[in-house]
């Protein structure tokens, strides 16, 4: 090999280097900002089948009211105080406080009186903040069809944390 075709080859190794490294850092830059809105998680948040095994909670519950806006633990959430009707899953009963927000953009204001499917964890201090509502499918009134579907997933076995 002439010395010409040597410092080509060296010079062409040099250049792929340095543009795998640059792509490298521009790669890691993206991953290693913050995102607001948006949240990796290990399921379909949207399935029920996908979300139930990831709760502690599973529930009909009617909404009493309305308690506020706030931030928990750094999401924007509206605080609901709802009346446990049938439970599915876990042991909650009586009036409890759950947490309801969107991951990407505002959540629709559930309605006083209905009553809907909840999927829920506690925060980290439930006496405080209640129960976070795991679910981020449509919320809608419950029905038929819609506990039906709720009764199947809460079936399944809970998910190795």
């Amino acid at each position: 090999m002439t010395m010409n075709r040597k410092t080509t080859a060296l010079a062409a190794g040099a250049v792929a280097a340095g543009v795998l490294a640059v792509g490298g850092w521009l790669g890691y830059q993206q991953w290693n900002q913050p995102r607001e809105g948006h949240v990796l998680r290990g399921y379909d948040a949207g399935s029920p089948a996908s979300t139930a095994p990831h709760t502690e909670n599973v529930f009909t519950g009617r909404v009493a009211a309305f308690e506020e806006q706030r931030n928990i633990e750094g999401w924007t959430q509206d605080v609901y105080r709802v009346e446990v009707g049938s439970v599915l899953r876990g042991d909650l009963s009586g009036t409890v406080r759950v947490t309801y927000g969107l991951d990407e953009g505002p959540a629709a204001r559930l309605k006083d009186g209905q009553t809907y499917v909840f999927a829920t964890a506690a925060w980290t201090d439930p006496a405080k903040d209640g129960h976070a509502h795991l679910y981020q499918g449509e919320m809608k009134p419950v029905d038929d069809a819609q506990l039906a579907v709720w009764k199947k997933a809460a079936t399944l076995p809970v998910a190795p944390q």
